[in-house]
């Protein structure tokens, strides 16, 4: 049986402004207190990966807003943020992994669009979301912290990245977040940072035979990571336009692992929880000042 495609469109049109099924948001002054009257960053959670591309063109579209008022133009010379990633998994993908004329037909201001964009257009094995980004010009370049055993720092993948403007966007990957401070230090594009973390990241990086995740690391070794005084975390939180949070308890030995190790992140940052009245950015978490604006 097909699908109804009158009674599709119908719903479609009646949804409203809600997030796609299986993610949620929230909206938080920034963590800097230089920026923290002026400017909200939106955390969105995915249970499944590939809708963090959704919150990415979510992104684009209010920092466009933010540069039309200025008179700055749209879509080709939008200088979108650099995203730094932290996955277990490599989901960049490639050219592969989607269709140019479907990307290009893809209405990115229509958020019920780009939601249904993510459910049916994206890999769904959930490897392959990044890609399509860079080809809209939504992320700038990209740098992966990644456990999986092919990655090497400072490997790029395939070269250099065009998008369908014909500007280049490049990829990383790391092995150590030091490295990654070092290099993203050097080459970042000087637009903000989308901050996106697959919670399996927070597993240890050996496989473990017949299963898809690896054990959880310590919540110890999660607050070394966090540490608001090492240098990746002041990237981070200094130029932060947006973050995802990808749940994936596939991949963390669970929901209930997946919460839990949620529950280390938030702690590290927050003062109270996401959603809650009374949550806020822990006051300690930018001692020095901000590398990105």
């Amino acid at each position: 049986m097909g699908i109804n495609i009158k009674l599709a469109n119908r719903l479609l049109k009646s949804i409203g402004e809600i997030d796609p099924p299986g993610c949620c948001s929230d909206d938080l002054e920034h963590p800097s207190p230089s920026l923290r009257k002026k400017r909200l960053v939106e955390i969105g959670f995915v249970i499944e990966h590939r809708f963090a591309f959704y919150y990415w063109l979510r992104c684009k579209q209010k920092m466009m807003v933010e540069e039309r008022s200025r008179s700055r133009s749209a879509d080709k010379n939008f200088r979108p943020p650099d995203l730094i990633t932290w996955d277990w998994h490599d989901d960049v993908g490639g050219e592969c992994d989607f269709d140019k004329k479907e990307l290009a037909d893809l209405n990115q201001a229509n958020e019920e669009e780009v939601a249904l964009f993510c459910w049916a257009g994206l890999q769904q094995i959930n490897d392959g979301h990044i890609a399509p980004a860079l080809w809209l010009n939504a992320l700038g370049n990209v740098y992966v912290l990644q456990k999986q055993k092919d990655c090497e720092d400072c490997q790029r993948e395939s070269g250099p990245f065009e998008d369908r403007y014909g500007q280049v966007h490049n990829v990383w990957y790391f092995r150590s977040p030091k490295n990654l401070a070092k290099h993203f230090a050097k080459s970042n594009s000087k637009s903000g940072v989308i901050w996106d973390v697959d919670l399996d990241f927070f597993t240890k990086g050996e496989e473990v035979p017949d299963q898809c995740y690896t054990p959880p690391v310590s919540a110890r070794t999660i607050r070394t990571l966090l540490n608001p005084q090492k240098l990746w975390m002041q990237q981070i939180l200094g130029g932060l336009r947006a973050v995802t949070i990808a749940l994936e308890p596939v991949y963390t030995g669970g929901l209930t692992q997946s919460l839990v190790l949620y529950k280390t992140w938030e702690e590290c940052l927050f003062d109270a929880p996401v959603f809650s009245e009374n949550c806020r950015w822990r006051e300690d978490l930018l001692l020095n000042r901000p590398t990105i604006r």
